[in-house]
This record gives C-alpha cells, sequence and structure tokens, in this order.
C-alpha cells in the first residue's frame, strides 16, 4: 500500500521488488534492488526514511522515522544490509553490510557500524553506537557510546543504563517536569502525531509491476 503523508509519498526505484501487501509511508525512498517482503510496514513520521541499494527487508519488518518541531530522528539503511523478520528500527543509522537478525529492534540515535550483526532478539538502545564488525549476541542489550553489552540476565546494570538514558527527554523534549507530567507530556505529543495521519491519502497497491516513478 502506498500512503501520502503531510504531502509527501514514497519514491521507490523501478528495479525495487516491493510486495503486494507491504505498507510504506510518507517520505521514504527507495533504492535500486532493494527486496521488500511480505507485511513490512515502512513509516515515516516527519523525519525521512532512507533504504539503499541492495538492502534486503524481510516479513512483517517495521521501519520507522519520527519528528516534530524540535526534533527529527530519520532512518536510514546503507547498501546491502539485511533486516530480518519481525524486526523493528526507528530513528537510526545502519551503514553497510550489517546482518540484523529476527526480532532484532534498534532505537532514536543509535548508530550501527559497518559488517556489523544483531542476532536474535538483540536490542541496541537510543544514542548508542556500534563500532564497525561489533556482533551484538542473542536478547543481549546495547548501550551508550562507545557501547556496552550486557547478557539479558544482567537486570541490574540494564537497568540502571536504561535509567540514564532520558528516554522522554530526548524522544519527546519534556525536561523540567515531574515523571508523572512528563508520560501525560508524551502521550499528548505523540497522540496529536499519529492523528495527523487522518489526512493520509492512499494512492495504490504497491507491486514489483506497480511502483512510483523514480
Amino acid at each position: 500500500m502506498h500512503i501520502e503523508h503531510q504531502k509527501k509519498k514514497p519514491i521507490i526505484h523501478p528495479s525495487a521488488w516491493v510486495a503486494s501487501n507491504a505498507v510504506i509511508s510518507g517520505e521514504v525512498i527507495v533504492e535500486e534492488e532493494v527486496y521488500i517482503s511480505s507485511g513490512a510496514v515502512i513509516i515515516a513520521e516527519g523525519a525521512p526514511i532512507h533504504i539503499k541499494r541492495g538492502t534486503i527487508i524481510m516479513k512483517n519488518v517495521v521501519l520507522k522515522s519520527s519528528g516534530g518541531k524540535t526534533i527529527s530522528y530519520p532512518l536510514l539503511i546503507e547498501e546491502h544490509t539485511l533486516i530480518g523478520p519481525y524486526a523493528y528500527l526507528i530513528g537510526c543509522t545502519i551503514e553497510r553490510k550489517c546482518f540484523l537478525a529476527a526480532g532484532a529492534k534498534v532505537y532514536n540515535r543509535a548508530y550501527i557500524g559497518e559488517q556489523s550483526i544483531i542476532e536474535i532478539n538483540g536490542v541496541v538502545h537510543i544514542d548508542t553506537n556500534l563500532k564497525a564488525k561489533t556482533i551484538v549476541p542473542t536478547q543481549h542489550m546495547a548501550f551508550g557510546d562507545p557501547a556496552k553489552i550486557y547478557p539479558p540476565d544482567d537486570t541490574g546494570k540494564i537497568a540502571k543504563e536504561t535509567e540514564s538514558l532520558n528516554f522522554l527527554d530526548t524522544l519527546f523534549q519534556v525536561k523540567d517536569k515531574s515523571k508523572d507530567l512528563k508520560y501525560v507530556d508524551a502521550l499528548e505529543q505523540y497522540h496529536h502525531m499519529l492523528f495527523e495521519h487522518k489526512s493520509d491519502d492512499i494512492k495504490r497497491n504497491l507491486s514489483s509491476k506497480s511502483i512510483d516513478k523514480w
């Protein structure tokens, strides 16, 4: 499905292959020989998404960017990268020839260096910087710059790292408020952003033979 959002619509190269039930919305650029499998959801909300040549997007992947008046989290996936089934990426940069396995998650402002591997259900949190050829093992979590990688049973350190992220301040710019008010403010901002989709214009289905002009 091809959707125009905020007067911006996807640009898909004619050599790309997009499953007929994939959803692509907003300012999304898909380059040559990209493969987008069934059930993929690619939504640009206030910032662009750019998927470069030869990348493979597997089944049921979710790719998002986000932005508003004061923030912008574009999503960039460089050449010849594979994004595995059920992966979730938002507002991050993935360099060339990376491999993200099934269920991998990469969050806002994270940077994944060239030829890195995120194994099954691995997580790379906001503002994390992985140098080239880094491996995040299965179910491990990466934090920080330079990145520290923790196993899933290291709950104490993971909790401290998560607390230090200032998640709501970073993503919603809700500083100088109590924790409860931050959640309320963030919810209101997110609600407003989501309801901007009410004016979306659904153009038509996408398929390997039904592609917008490059």
